[in-house]
């Protein structure tokens, strides 16, 4: 067995708060993309509604923005809130999250 119960091969391991290196490659491919295609992708999730457009929505979000430490974690609406929502709170949403990502850039 090469490894002994209880010894740590590496013991700085990786530090604290460093991001996958995939997620972060993916993640700004996807921000990339949807910036150069931001008027056909707008168009395409104006035509969904209800359910599709919810879980595209948070599907893509996921890659966005980060996740949460525990801590950080507060009261979210489920996705049934989301979908119940209408047209112009879900908007008022993305415009919100957008805004928030453009003044995390911007920093």
């Amino acid at each position: 067995m090469p490894f002994k119960k209880g010894k740590v091969t590496n013991p700085t391991g990786r530090p604290k708060g460093a991001t996958n290196k995939i997620s972060a490659e993916t993640r700004d491919y996807l921000r990339d993309y949807l910036i150069a295609n931001k008027e056909k992708f707008e168009d395409e999730m104006n035509k969904m509604h209800g359910r599709s457009y919810a879980l595209t929505y948070l599907a893509m979000m996921q890659y966005i923005l980060p996740k949460p430490a525990t801590a950080e974690l507060k009261e979210v609406p489920k996705l049934e809130a989301f979908i119940a929502m209408t047209k112009e709170e879900r908007q008022a949403i993305i415009d919100e999250v957008q805004e928030n990502l453009k003044n995390e850039n911007d920093e």
